[in-house]
């Protein structure tokens, strides 16, 4: 996607490993 910000995308992928890691541990 583009005219996304950096810290945008650093925050989208956090919150996406952060989500998966929810997922697995379940």
């Amino acid at each position: 996607k583009e005219g996304i910000s950096k810290d945008e995308a650093e925050g989208l992928k956090k919150s996406l490993e952060e989500a998966g890691a929810e997922v697995e541990i379940k």
